[in-house]
């Protein structure tokens, strides 16, 4: 039998693993949610650029994998700066999902996401549910704010080493988490997330004081993640240096899908390639197209954190879950064994 790991995040949750998949869009899958949570986990969908009735049947199809008792751990992740841009009257996103009663929300990247925030307590009050709301934060400030003021109900310190979307003023994620716990100490659970691969990491994560982790790159070499086998042969083949921030892979999706708003200092880290080349180069926007369409790796868009040098081969999520949970509970018997239930 699994032996239970407790914190605040799982207590809250009544899991028996405090890992989180972290809501990546173009990548996430309803089944890899599925398997997440199936392993004793959290998952969250990511609603990215998709439209309602996107958000609404990946919701729907992650649920119908999943026993009843656990349907309602099926969480979905929301940028802000696409809610303030699509989540219209004629397009409601967010009141969609809260209409379906999930476990939680995750709000990320926007210019006010107390306003969301407000909303999911305003449809709570009138519908009898509580759907508990996480925020990505990537500095103290940010996560004093999300706290105090907007009252999240999990905080997710994010660090550097992130992939995909995050500040560039963000310290190592280690440095982010102590600094958060003492600013403060007895706010909401507070998760660790950017670099983390490993159950040892988890465990020393969790023995400094994360409630959780949220883990993006690790589910990204996963059978269910939605990557072409092409981007996974790229995330395979990367190694220790292999990823950089960088403005120019915004710039470059932003060719093929005119539609991008990131908050000033926020950019992505990806799998460093000709496309970070172009942009140093000063290529035109015309020839930096013409790259980006003609399918070649090296100029593929592969979005992974610091984290791909612990990582050589494609798994079933299920099985990335039974190895890091039991990695992370040998690992606490020896740092943390009052987390061992």
């Amino acid at each position: 039998m699994t032996t239970p790991i407790s914190t605040q995040l799982t207590k809250l949750f009544n899991i028996t693993s405090p890992i989180v998949s972290a809501p990546m869009a173009f990548a996430t899958t309803p089944a890899l949610v599925a398997s997440v949570i199936d392993g004793g986990g959290l998952g969250f969908l990511a609603a990215g650029l998709e439209p309602t009735h996107k958000i609404a049947e990946a919701l729907d199809q992650a649920r119908a994998a999943l026993s009843k008792d656990k349907q309602h751990l099926v969480g979905v992740g929301f940028l802000g700066w696409v809610l303030d841009k699509f989540n219209t009257e004629a397009d409601p996103r967010l009141i969609t999902v809260l209409d379906k009663e999930p476990a939680a929300v995750w709000f990320a990247f926007g210019h006010n996401l107390g306003k969301y925030v407000a909303q999911v307590r305003a449809h709570d009050a009138d519908h009898d549910h509580k759907t508990l709301v996480f925020i990505t934060v990537n500095t103290v400030e940010e996560a004093v704010r999300a706290a105090n003021r907007w009252k999240a109900d999990v905080i997710v310190a994010q660090g550097e080493e992130a992939g995909g979307h995050a500040s560039i003023s963000s310290p190592p994620t280690e440095e982010l988490l102590r600094l958060v716990l003492e600013a403060i100490p007895s706010g909401p659970p507070i998760l660790a997330a950017g670099g983390i691969s490993t159950g040892t990491q988890i465990a020393s994560l969790l023995a400094k004081g994360a409630a959780g982790v949220v883990l993006g790159t690790r589910f990204l070499f996963t059978n269910e993640c939605m990557f072409t086998d092409e981007m996974k042969k790229v995330l395979v083949e990367a190694g220790p240096g292999s990823t950089t921030r960088n403005p120019a892979f915004d710039l470059a999706f932003d060719l093929l899908h005119p539609s991008n708003a990131w908050p000033r200092g926020i950019e992505a880290r990806c799998v460093s390639n000709g496309v970070v080349a172009d942009y140093e180069n000063g290529l035109s926007q015309a020839d930096k197209k013409a790259h980006l369409l003609s399918g070649k790796e090296e100029y593929l868009l592969v979005w992974a954190g610091t984290g791909v040098k612990d990582l050589n081969k494609i798994e079933s999520t299920a099985d990335v879950m039974k190895s890091l949970h039991n990695e992370t509970v040998v690992a606490l018997k020896a740092s943390a064994p009052e987390l061992l239930l």
